[in-house]
């Protein structure tokens, strides 16, 4: 029955993958340490049979911005600031739950960061336990200074009052970070880039969820940034 759920699950990605070239895709999974599963970055890298990793600490905060204008049903705009001991960056993002319209002012959408800023259009796939996964679509532009330096007066960005401290740590493409969020709530996420496939998304099952699964994860539903933006 599982494996059914699984290939019913491969083949809705399939059919939801854009016609021609797959669009760009993080894979995540997502659960809290306090309901079982590994506790650390470290543990989650030697369940999934790989090595060691570096870790890095940062510093992680949201902020309320002016919405733009016509944006489609269930779509935000939000942003954040990373900032570790020697490095900030600030990110602005467009999410929602279905592809960018084809036409209007999100068809040419342009980042409104100050100075240089990197930009990326990807899917959002979350392993949710259920025989669907969670999928958001956004288009986001990161700029490798803080918020304040990035921001401009017109997006008025406003600090929503809580920070995360998170401990990241990489290996064999796959990029783990524990979160410990407002109210002693704690969140690891493990994800890993991909296309949207049908393909890719097998890999990361049987590569990732498997094994997490195995050791008592218990996936959650909720986004990285719902969770850590309720403050």
């Amino acid at each position: 029955m599982n494996r059914l759920r699984h290939l019913a699950a491969a083949s809705l990605l399939a059919a939801c993958a854009p016609a021609l070239a797959p669009a760009n895709a993080e894979f995540a999974i997502r659960w809290d340490p306090t309901e079982g599963g590994p506790q650390t970055g470290q543990e989650v890298l030697a369940a999934l049979g790989l090595a060691p990793g570096k870790e890095q600490d940062f510093v992680v905060r949201y902020f309320t911005v002016a919405q733009p204008d016509q944006l489609p049903e269930g779509f935000a705009a939000i942003a954040r600031e990373r900032t570790s001991a020697d490095h900030a960056e600030a990110t602005y993002k467009l999410r929602g739950p279905a592809p960018f319209p084809t036409s209007g002012p999100l068809h040419k959408w342009q980042c409104p960061l100050k100075g240089h800023a990197d930009s990326k259009e990807e899917v959002d796939i979350g392993w949710t336990g259920d025989g669907e996964p969670k999928r958001a679509y956004s288009r986001s532009c990161t700029a490798d200074v803080g918020a304040a330096k990035a921001m401009p007066k017109e997006l008025k960005a406003q600090p929503l009052g809580c920070s995360a401290a998170t401990r990241r740590v990489e290996a064999g493409g796959i990029k783990v970070e524990r979160w410990d969020l407002q109210g002693a709530r704690q969140l690891i996420e493990v994800s890993t880039s991909g296309k949207d496939s049908a393909q890719d998304f097998e890999r990361f099952r049987q590569r990732v969820v498997a094994p997490l699964l195995e050791r008592k994860v218990k996936p959650l539903k909720d986004s990285k940034t719902e969770m850590s933006s309720a403050c």
